[in-house]
């Protein structure tokens, strides 16, 4: 006696075709978002690279000391009888030191990825650039003066000035300067043309 057995059908899925134009669908809306995400990353990668290098050593440790001279003017005129030597401010009521991580170069490198990341004309990226950068490397010299004095007059707010809010202060700065930016690069578009039909 035989039975008759029905084979049983594949079941019906997504072809490869339609998963591909949903793929497409679905990169289509987020390409821009992915393109800046992945600039972003590989500049922050890359100045992350550059920073361990001896090369990066030498330079920063020339910009650490005309930081701590700048600071030191500022300080001067604010009346504080203090010196340099080095990377170092010091008086005889206080010193501070001036180290890597006090240098304000990753926010202001965190802003520059930002700015070069964006699709804007590259024209519209060098003011950006440079005027961004320019606040923030000064925002240090603000730092630096201000942690001397938190430490002459309030050294019990110095931790919380120097590892909480300092650090936290140049992230935000960062990210308004660069938000300013768009809208200074938006309000500079030239308006769309029609072609007459």
């Amino acid at each position: 006696m035989s039975a008759n057995r029905r084979k049983k059908k594949p079941k019906a899925g997504p072809s490869g075709g339609a998963v591909r134009a949903r793929w497409r669908s679905w990169l289509a809306g987020r390409g821009p978002v992915l393109a800046f995400g992945l600039k972003f990353g590989a500049l922050m990668v890359l100045f992350y690279a550059v920073s361990m290098t001896p090369f990066f050593d030498r330079m920063l440790y020339a910009y650490l000391e005309a930081n701590a001279r700048l600071a030191n003017a500022i300080l001067n005129g604010l009346g504080q009888a203090s010196r340099v030597s080095g990377v170092t401010i010091r008086s005889a009521r206080f010193a501070i030191t001036v180290r890597r991580g006090c240098d304000a170069v990753e926010p202001a490198w965190f802003f520059c990825a930002a700015v070069l990341s964006f699709p804007a004309p590259f024209v519209r990226k060098i003011p950006g650039l440079l005027a961004g950068a320019a606040l923030i490397l000064a925002m240090n010299l603000v730092r630096i003066a201000s942690l001397y004095l938190i430490g002459i007059y309030s050294p019990g707010f110095f931790d919380l000035a120097h590892l909480e809010i300092w650090p936290a202060a140049f992230i935000i700065a960062a990210i308004l300067l660069w938000t300013a930016w768009i809208k200074w690069t938006g309000r500079n578009e030239p308006p769309p043309t029609y072609a007459a039909t």
